[in-house]
């Protein structure tokens, strides 16, 4: 079950995505772009994995966490917006490092803009070497992963069927910003274990 803020519409659109899974229902187009990015899917996965291995940031079990806030510096949220949409019209992604958790009142400190490997208004998947290598440098910094970002084109700031699978980091804030609506909104969310929980991004 998914835990949802009052008020909210479903955590769990599927926003502009043509399906949520497989390629039941597709046009050939789409289901063969479908196939390319879940082998993509699969190399981010293993870098997640391996990423684990080296930051120490894989979760031992435990009921979700969620924070009520979050503190966001103005100059960064600036920041991670103006990389998002200067990959539209598909979607961006980056990483936001700190020197501690959200849940432990920490704040990030630098924003990392990646690339979507995927190159679709649809997904993200981050390019898996140049994701292992900040990840090893913020290991090396003695740093955290505060934040995953990404951009929704076309929907809601809510993260997806497909957003929540693919979630592989259960101590970081995930940050989804919207291009549908101008200025476009930034929210932010934990998922853990398929548990979806809206956190009050808070400006500093």
């Amino acid at each position: 079950m998914v835990n949802q803020p009052e008020q909210r519409p479903s955590v769990l659109s599927s926003r502009d995505e043509p399906a949520a899974t497989g390629d039941g229902g597709l046009v050939p187009e789409v289901a063969a772009w479908q196939r390319a990015a879940d082998s993509g899917a699969d190399a981010q996965r293993e870098a997640q994995e391996r990423a684990k291995g080296v930051t120490g940031q894989a979760r031992p079990p435990g009921p979700p966490w969620t924070p009520a806030s979050a503190a966001l510096p103005a100059a960064l949220r600036t920041e991670l917006i103006d990389w998002l949409r200067g990959g539209l019209p598909n979607e961006g992604c980056g990483v936001l490092v700190g020197q501690r958790l959200a849940e432990d009142g920490g704040a990030p400190t630098r924003f990392v803009g990646m690339r979507n490997t995927a190159v679709s208004p649809y997904r993200y998947l981050m390019d898996p070497e140049e994701q292992l290598r900040v990840l090893l440098e913020v290991d090396d910094n003695d740093e955290v992963v505060w934040g995953i970002v990404h951009s929704h084109v076309d929907s809601p700031p809510m993260p997806s069927m497909t957003d929540v699978g693919l979630a592989a980091y259960p101590d970081a804030l995930y940050l989804i910003c919207s291009f549908a609506v101008d200025p476009p909104e930034l929210r932010g969310w934990t998922i853990v274990d398929g548990a979806v929980n809206e956190v009050v991004l808070e400006p500093v």
